[in-house]
């Protein structure tokens, strides 16, 4: 099981500097992925429900924008990660695609994983927000099946063999208009479906090059990767060609030196464990069938997040490998 790592480019910690120095670091103790987030235009008040928890629910005013800030965006990021390291993978977990203009997005994926010499993983997903948008000028009516045209299109440009290409769909139609640069991945880097409804994961099955789950416990998890594996064997697929991206659904603490690792799950529940503990805990997700892991490390300052990645890359990272 590959083991990943949240880019903190969004939060109270985020700043060029310390994106530099946590990627760069996580690149050389062996991280297998760096992960961004996606919210271009936070509004302070919705109507709209966060719908990736166990129940949808209302966010209070401001508590998106008061926990993102300041949010550097997402693909400008990972393009200058792509420029600072050498082998850890570049994902999005997830982009929300009704809020792109797909000819646009296809060629800066393509720039990226040719910068980054093929190491981007595109999650993608319609999205929760509607008020986010509308602020950008964007369609949210049918966003799922408009986000299904976008992923063809990606499709389409990507993996053009002549010197035109064109698209004829019923949300977008594009001209015959050069495909170059192409990305390095052919057919095109791997699209990975986020979501946790049945529509998302019928999608996954159907459609996607993987599926990437939100921070939840694996005995949630279990039941939506059967989900999953039901709807990809009735698709007629092999569940290979679906790996499973997760979030381990806890922050991990501990002070620099001890043996013992604190837990903060989403619900605030705090328990402590010992080296081997948190190894078993993190082998259920492999167990389930979880190809890549992203972890949050969490502490008040950046040197902390630098002291819990090196420690977890010595104790816990070998274990699991």
């Amino acid at each position: 099981m590959e083991i990943g790592l949240a880019i903190p480019h969004t939060g109270k910690l985020a700043s060029p500097g310390f994106v530099r120095d946590f990627c760069q670091a996580a690149d050389e103790l062996g991280y297998d992925g760096l992960w961004t987030v996606d919210h271009p235009a936070i509004p302070p008040h919705s109507d709209s429900e966060y719908t990736l928890g166990v129940k949808p629910r209302k966010m209070p005013d401001g508590s998106v924008s008061d926990l993102l800030a300041p949010n550097y965006e997402m693909t400008a990021t990972m393009l200058y990660v792509a420029g600072i390291t050498r082998r850890a993978k570049l994902g999005s977990s997830v982009a929300v695609l009704p809020l792109r203009n797909p000819v646009l997005n296809a060629r800066m994926l393509a720039t990226l994983d040719a910068y980054s010499d093929g190491r981007l993983v595109y999650g993608v997903g319609v999205g929760w927000l509607r008020e986010e948008a509308e602020a950008m000028q964007m369609p949210w009516d049918r966003r799922g099946a408009r986000s299904e045209e976008h992923i063809a299109l990606l499709r389409r440009l990507w993996s053009a063999e002549g010197e035109l290409v064109d698209f004829e769909g019923e949300f977008y139609r594009v001209p015959p208009i050069h495909p170059d640069p192409r990305p390095v991945q052919r057919p095109g880097p791997p699209i990975v479906i986020g979501g946790h409804s049945e529509v998302a994961l019928r999608r996954a099955a159907r459609i996607g090059d993987g599926w990437t789950a939100g921070p939840m416990p694996p005995e949630r998890l279990a039941g939506l990767v059967g989900t999953l594996r039901a709807n990809v064997a009735a698709e007629g697929r092999d569940a290979a060609d679906v790996p499973v991206y997760a979030n381990a659904g806890m922050a991990i603490t501990a002070e620099p030196g001890e043996e013992a690792w604190k837990f903060t799950a989403p619900n605030g529940a705090v328990s402590v464990q010992e080296v081997d503990a948190l190894v078993e805990h993190l082998r259920e997700f492999e167990r389930i069938g979880v190809h890549h892991l992203r972890v949050i490390f969490q502490s008040a300052d950046r040197a902390g997040q630098l002291a819990l990645m090196e420690q977890f890359a010595a104790k816990i990272l070998p274990a699991l490998r």
